[in-house]
């Protein structure tokens, strides 16, 4: 839960990696931004796949990183998700957990389906129980090795509107296909008012959903199976649903 923005991408010419880089660890500097090339991410084992170049910045430390790392093609890539293309270690443990709870998911699913839509709790917040697709293989990890993201929701709506900032210089100045998708819509639009209320609104969210997990478990009548927490939890939810305006 909270605002990210994700990116996917192809540098307009693969040589341009370390001119990135070092006009991209220049702003970091300058913004007091702490930062990481390649070369010192794979020497930390931050970075465990091999064949990528690019740089790494922390705009703060309640933000995710931001990440620029790319392939020979100069493609943006997920260093996670390249890293199982090559680990099949690690990519059969990730597909198991995936396969687990993907059927742990779609049980629940079953059991709460007719309990919730019975509820009706008129707009309120919910907590829904996904339902998720069987385990993935390698083009999950492929397609997931193509976009980055980084979550902003707690760093404030400032470092949000830097984070856009460098992404539009690298759009604009090495990457004009760069596609980036800003949960709170300021990339595109620029309007601070509206990334400040996004923000708020998650948060409130935020807070309000663990007050009505906390008190779904605290509850005299302790919910026995999964379910029945998800239903309890959706029932404070709704109780509480005028504390979002």
């Amino acid at each position: 839960m909270g605002i990210s923005i994700a990116y996917s991408g192809k540098l307009r010419d693969p040589a341009l990696v370390p001119e990135l880089v070092a006009d991209l660890a220049a702003k970091a500097e300058s913004a007091g931004w702490l930062c990481k090339t390649m070369k010192e991410l794979v020497a930390e084992k931050r970075v465990t796949c091999s064949g990528l170049e690019g740089i790494t910045l922390y705009p703060h430390r309640e933000c995710e990183p931001l990440h620029f790392h790319f392939d020979e093609e100069g493609t943006f890539i997920n260093h996670y998700y390249h890293a199982l293309l090559s680990n099949t270690e690690m990519a059969d443990m990730m597909r198991q957990a995936l396969a687990e709870s993907a059927a742990l998911t779609r049980n629940l699913a079953r059991s709460t389906q007719a309990s919730q839509a019975e509820a009706g709790h008129g707009g309120a917040p919910r907590i829904s129980v996904p339902v998720l697709p069987e385990a993935p293989g390698v083009e999950f990890f492929k397609q997931g090795s193509r976009y980055n993201w980084t979550k902003t929701q707690f760093a404030g709506p400032k470092v949000h509107v830097a984070v856009c900032a460098t992404l539009r210089y690298v759009k604009e100045r090495y990457a004009p296909d760069l596609e980036v998708k800003d949960d709170s819509g300021y990339f595109a639009t620029g309007d601070y008012e509206k990334l400040e209320a996004e923000l708020a609104y998650v948060e409130r969210l935020a807070s309000i959903t663990t007050d009505a997990i906390q008190a779904a478990a605290a509850s005299s009548k302790g919910p026995k199976t999964l379910d029945a927490l998800v239903n309890r939890i959706n029932e404070e939810l709704a109780a509480a649903r005028n504390k979002l305006h």
